[in-house]
């Protein structure tokens, strides 16, 4: 098999070990890779070329593609009822299905998008879109039912048309004259325009004009003569005073009788409303009387009032202001400046300071500072409260600004790798190893080894294992030479 090489042998008696597996099993998946592994392309040992494919773990599959090398084609089959059918085959030129009328292509709800062919297409029906299904093409339609779903060829519809157009007369009918005909062979009809009509022919446009000089246009200045507009219908609009014809508006409506239908023209209106408002009594005000801070009054007439100014304060004849340097309401906005750094407030007056929070500094308040700086040596002056969310990570304090400073930051970073408290893995070391302080035999090489077991070698002068096979060879010797012996006695 291409890509798969044998990595090893194995003999009766060998020791079996995971990697020689492994290394089989490794040469298997390479041979089996999707990529790189063999192709089953028929060449020397790629293996031989797939003829079937079919349903997975069945000997023999109900669903399969059939190669057919004997003669070129190949099958398509589907489990019918637990049989294997045939459905249609490739072959030379064609899609060819196996039995006739019964492989659909698509369906109703899944469907191909684009059909392209280049030569004969032979249906026994066709349905465009919702139409009814099409059957047929007819050639003759002189015998048509109005029930007929064939298409008409174009040679059959013309053939219809000339013989029903030199079959034919055209009729006609004006507003007048009664009923017309023209015989479409010999005859021509001519289209007269009437009163203000005129009429225009050009190729196979029969054009119809209004003639402006008889005919109202509506983009035309045109004076109309003997009209009677009904305006329940209609609208008239920019209709200004000159339009009027003289008699229609009235200009004097204080003689006018109750049953003049003249229309008042404003100057009319306003100039009788004010003679009429100038005879309204005035009311029951017997008195002006002017209080405090104000001048004026009287009992009759036209009374006028006068407001009295004070320090600070202007009376003008439309206004009252206030002079310049005066506040002139509480939320006015003026700068108030005192000659000493010192606000007295007199007389039970008051000053509220709760709102000028804004911009300044208080006990409570939340502020941020911006290009200021603390000077912690000052006098009277500390930093409080410094958290660690404090400090940014730039900070990188110094080593020797902690504690005593005698640990320097190079010192300070032998901690980095600590996983757990450094006293504590410290205590748990061997002490210093001496005659008193000695190391367990348990703690060399794999531990196997107790103390007494070492102890053992403790007389030794030479390689233990060179005189336990000298001690063998003479157990040997000895053996034969007793044995010897025996069989002479025993003799």
């Amino acid at each position: 098999m291409a890509g798969y090489i044998r990595q090893s042998s194995i003999n009766d008696g060998d020791t079996v070990t995971a990697s020689l597996f492994n290394n089989e099993y490794n040469q298997l998946l390479a041979a089996f890779n999707a990529t790189s592994g063999h192709k089953h392309d028929g060449t020397a040992a790629e293996g031989p070329v797939i003829a079937l494919i079919g349903d997975s773990g069945l000997t023999t599959p109900l669903n399969k593609i059939q190669i057919d090398t004997t003669n070129d084609e190949i099958g398509f089959h589907i489990d019918v009822s637990g049989t294997s059918t045939e459905q249609f085959k490739l072959l030379d030129g064609g899609i060819v299905p196996i039995t006739t009328n019964d492989i659909d292509l698509g369906t109703s709800s899944l469907q191909f998008k684009d059909a392209f062919f280049d030569g004969t297409v032979t249906l026994d029906g066709l349905v465009i879109g919702s139409a009814t299904s099409i059957t047929d093409v007819d050639t003759d339609l002189t015998s048509v039912s109005a029930s007929d779903d064939t298409v008409a060829s174009a040679k059959a519809i013309k053939t219809y048309v000339d013989s029903q157009v030199t079959a034919s007369d055209l009729d006609f009918s004006g507003d007048t004259g009664g009923s017309q005909e023209i015989d479409l062979d010999s005859q021509s009809l001519t289209l007269t325009g009437g009163t203000g009509i005129d009429t225009t022919g050009s190729a196979q446009t029969m054009t119809f004009a209004i003639d402006t000089a008889v005919v109202v246009d509506k983009t035309t200045t045109q004076t109309l003569t003997n009209k009677t507009i009904d305006l329940d219908n209609n609208t008239l609009s920019n209709i200004e005073v000159d339009n009027l014809k003289a008699g229609v508006l009235d200009t004097d409506i204080t003689s006018v009788s109750a049953s003049d239908d003249t229309l008042a023209s404003s100057k009319a209106i306003k100039s009788y409303v004010d003679t009429q408002v100038a005879t309204i009594p005035v009311g029951d005000i017997t008195s002006v009387v002017a209080g405090a801070g104000m001048t004026g009054g009287g009992t009759s007439g036209d009374v006028t009032l006068d407001v009295v100014g004070g320090t600070g304060i202007t009376a003008n004849a439309n206004n009252i202001t206030n002079d310049s340097g005066y506040l002139t309401a509480e939320t006015d906005s003026q700068t108030l400046s005192f000659s000493t750094p010192n606000l007295t407030i007199s007389n039970g007056n008051a000053v509220n300071l709760s709102t000028l929070t804004t911009g300044l500094i208080t006990a409570s308040s939340t502020d941020t500072f911006t290009n200021k700086t603390i000077d912690a040596d000052g006098t009277g002056n500390s930093i409080t409260n410094i958290e660690n969310a404090n400090i940014k990570a730039a900070a990188a304090i110094d080593a020797t600004k902690i504690a005593d400073g005698s640990v320097t930051s190079a010192e300070f970073q032998f901690i980095n790798t600590l996983s757990s408290n450094a006293q504590t893995q410290i205590d748990s070391k061997q002490a210093t190893i001496d005659s008193s302080a000695r190391l367990n035999a348990n703690l060399v090489g794999d531990g196997s080894v107790d103390n007494t077991e070492f102890g053992y070698i403790n007389g030794v002068t030479s390689a233990i294992q060179t005189q336990i096979n000298t001690a063998n060879a003479d157990i040997a010797t000895k053996a034969s030479a007793g044995f010897a012996v025996a069989m002479a006695i025993a003799l």
